[in-house]
């Protein structure tokens, strides 16, 4: 024995280190083919940033371009500044010249004759580039061009565009531009990931760097590497700097001769830093590969041994309760009778097994699988579902009426009638993978694995079919029925608790609704942390001075111009960022703090109103109210209180109330409005045509103005129906003596629409976003009338 074992030693010490030398030489290859393919992909793909980032600059550069070009023109074709050109008036145009370069936020406002003379020069802003003194040279190089172009003014990178000035006498031209500063390099950094740097040529072989996002990889100027051209081998890294970089230069301006570039850069080593854990892996890799090598090595060397390897896992399966794989040992000998004999004793547990399950998990009245049952398919299907991305339905069912069964007919009859609906549950549900469940007394459940929400209601349909259709019990006839939830994943829920609990939820929703079914709502959850941390954060919102007022001008298209606008509602959330109004208006309105919102709203408007009373401007303002407010018993006195502390003229308010919320209570509605109208208030409807309300009512309201929803406006050109309905309810107003406003106007073509039409006044984005206070000031200064900015729209 002792000679074969150490022959047997010695052939598995072979084995084993062949076997270990072919996995390691196979581990080393591979982990050198990995590890170059992943240099030059990172390589690549640095390139490939790099080529994005000048798409990204010059796009950027562009849209500076635009904007400049656009403020050009409009400086071009200031009134103000023509006539000062043709009076030669040097105060009056560096004045005009002064205003477009603060409101466009220029560093560059000049007015250039014909033969390049500076007429007239906006005076120095802080933060002008440094050394600019325009001087005849400089101004005669400056193309005529209106598209932008970028030169170097002094010590900086300006780009800056020029616009004619239709005047007598002809020829001047105005000239706009911008500093190509950090913020320009620091906005391309972050969209791209580069490190940014701009140079501008101090002389025919050297560059200057201006500046640089971030922390600059520059050291200093270097001689180009030739004259007049731009290439990588402007600027040096700095010399500490061991790390790999790409780098791509962009010329900037028309200039043959390059004055101006910006280089583009990218880390090879920080780009290659994601795949660093990648390496670690492979490493590791191998590490395991060599100890499952020995392993197996091993395994191999002792093959003998495995048939008996086969009978103890075996065993240890039937200890876990695995009893559906055979003991794999085909031998004729001793073993084999062994693993015969286990296999018998598998089959006699397995059955033993199967007979208790059937105890505990089936319900034993309808022979249905009961509550626990359920809830461990449900927690396999839930499993299934994440692993595939896949979708499930829930349905919780309640028998109505079923407390009446009993108490008159008795438990017995009871019994049978919960023997037919499980049946009749059953036969509705046709698919093998559907699983009917009594959770106990009347209460049962479905679950349909990979169905979503249209096959959820299907299912609820065939139930209700099922359960409407009369029972006779023992020759009683017993007309049924029963409310179904519907709750599907993951919409409703990630888990089998939370499915159940939603489902449950739409169950009771449908019962007290008496629709047949219902599909779970959020809103009918009022123990959603989430709504109840809205609240919470909407109560500090006012606290903390969150909300604030903006103000959509409205345009008067007919008429006697006036200035009025529309006070909106924004919440600047200081984690959330800038939350829209239907995101927590609906919520404050079934919560109730409608009433706190408005009343901030209310007293916030009436506060602007006066302050633009008291310096003299005149501006009507248009504010929201809900339906719980106007169904409040204290909104009339409350909003007086209100406008007596501020002292406001209430005429100046409109209340705009939805037709919904008046159809609500008309009566009540009826009352409070006749007060507020008695106030002052002007009222309007908004949103009209959305709603149900009756011509009866409408004509006994106290308002002065419709509003068109947006809906109807924005169809008003393409949509036949849309137009017929805009006009009939302008014709319908007009004859009422209502105004109409139309909302939502973001065309011209919807614009001309409405004034043909008659339409009296309109608001939306082409008119105007809503702006702050100031800038609703500027922009009826601007517009100096309705009028005249109809016309100019028009």
């Amino acid at each position: 024995m002792q000679p074969s074992l150490a022959r047997t030693g010695t052939l598995q010490a072979r084995i084993a280190g062949v076997f270990l030398l072919l996995i390691v030489s196979m581990q080393i290859a591979g982990y050198v083919v990995v590890r170059n393919a992943i240099d030059r992909n990172v390589r690549h793909h640095v390139r490939e940033e790099l080529a994005v980032g000048e798409r990204v600059l010059n796009q950027l550069l562009e849209e500076g371009g635009l904007r400049l070009t656009g403020a050009a023109e409009r400086a071009a074709n200031d009134y103000v500044l023509r006539e000062a050109l043709a009076t030669r008036d040097p105060a009056s145009m560096i004045g005009a010249l002064r205003r477009h370069r603060e409101r466009t936020g220029a560093e560059v406002a000049m007015l250039v004759g014909p033969g390049g003379q500076m007429l007239a020069e906006a005076p120095p802003a802080t933060g002008q580039p440094a050394g600019w003194a325009p001087r005849g040279g400089t101004l005669a190089s400056i193309s005529s061009d209106p598209v932008a172009d970028i030169e170097v003014m002094g010590e900086a990178a300006v780009q800056f565009v020029t616009a004619p000035v239709r005047s007598n006498p002809p020829g001047a031209r105005v000239v706009l531009g911008t500093r190509l500063d950090a913020r320009l390099l620091s906005r391309s950094a972050r969209l791209t990931s580069l490190e940014v740097s701009l140079g501008t040529r101090v002389s025919d072989s050297h560059w200057r760097v201006v500046s640089a996002s971030g922390e600059t990889h520059l050291r200093r100027a270097r001689p180009a590497s030739g004259a007049g051209s731009a290439s990588s081998a402007l600027w040096e890294p700095v010399a500490s700097t061991n790390e790999g970089w790409e780098r791509q230069v962009v010329v900037l301006g028309r200039d043959p001769a390059p004055k101006i570039a910006v280089m583009l850069e990218r880390s090879v080593a920080r780009a290659a830093a994601p795949f660093n854990g990648l390496q670690e892996t492979l490493l590791a890799l191998m590490a395991v590969g060599l100890i499952l090598s020995a392993i197996g090595s091993v395994f191999i060397a002792r093959r003998v041994t495995r048939p008996l390897r086969e009978l103890v896992g075996a065993a240890r399966r039937i200890g876990h309760g695995d009893y559906e794989h055979p003991t794999m040992v085909p031998r004729g000998d001793e073993v084999g009778e062994l693993g015969a004999a286990l296999d018998h004793m598998r089959d006699a547990i397995a059955a033993r097994e199967r007979r208790i399950s059937d105890l505990a998990y089936a319900d034993a009245l309808t022979g249905l699988p009961n509550r626990a049952l359920f809830m461990d398919r449900l927690g396999q299907a839930v499993s299934t579902a994440q692993r595939t991305d896949g979708r499930l339905a829930v349905l919780t069912i309640d028998l109505d009426r079923f407390k009446y069964v009993n108490d008159a007919l008795g438990h017995p009859i009871g019994d049978l009638l919960l023997r037919e609906v499980a049946a009749r549950l059953r036969s509705a549900l046709e698919r093998r993978s559907d699983t009917v469940a009594r959770l106990g007394g009347d209460e049962f459940a479905v679950l349909l694995p990979m169905q979503a929400l249209d096959g959820a209601q299907v299912a609820a349909r065939k139930v209700a079919d099922v359960l409407s259709q009369t029972l006779t019990i023992e020759g009683h006839l017993i007309d049924l029925g029963a409310s179904t939830g519907i709750a599907v994943y993951p919409e409703h829920g990630g888990d089998s608790d939370s499915l159940m609990r939603h489902a449950d939820m739409a169950m009771y929703a449908a019962k007290r609704a008496g629709t047949g079914h219902e599909i779970y709502d959020v809103r009918q959850d009022q123990s959603n942390p989430g709504r109840l941390s809205l609240l919470g954060e909407l109560r500090e919102a006012i606290e903390q001075d969150q909300l604030t007022l903006v103000y959509q001008p409205k345009l008067t298209l007919l008429g006697a111009p006036e200035r009025a606008a529309e006070a909106l509602l924004r919440w600047n959330h200081p984690a959330r960022g800038l939350i829209a109004p239907d995101k927590f208006v609906p919520f404050a309105e079934q919560t109730g703090y409608i009433k706190v919102l408005t009343r901030w709203v209310l007293d916030e408007t009436f506060r602007q109103c006066a302050e633009w009373q008291d310096g003299g401007l005149e501006i009507g303002v248009a504010v929201n109210i809900s339906a719980r407010d106007l169904h409040t018993a204290d909104f009339a006195r409350d909003v007086t209180d209100l406008l007596q502390r501020h002292a406001v003229d209430a005429t100046r308010i409109c209340l705009e109330v939805t037709e919904s919320a008046v159809m609500e209570d008309p009566s009540h509605a009826l009352e409070v409005l006749h007060r507020l109208h008695e106030i002052g208030f002007q009222l309007a409807i908004d949103d009209f045509g959305t709603g149900y309300s009756s011509l009866g009512y409408l004509k006994r309201l106290p308002v002065d103005e419709i509003k068109i929803d947006r809906s109807f406006v924005r169809g008003l050109v393409g949509d036949g129906d849309d137009a017929a309905i805009v006009r009939a309810t302008i014709d319908l107003a007009h004859v009422m003596g209502l105004s109409v406003t139309a909302e939502g106007v973001e065309d011209e073509a919807v614009l001309k629409a409405l004034r043909r039409l008659g339409c009296d006044r309109a608001q939306g984005y082409f008119i105007s976003p809503p702006l702050k206070s100031e800038e609703l000031e500027a922009w009826f200064m601007n517009a100096r009338s309705s009028r005249r900015a109809a016309v100019r729209l028009l």
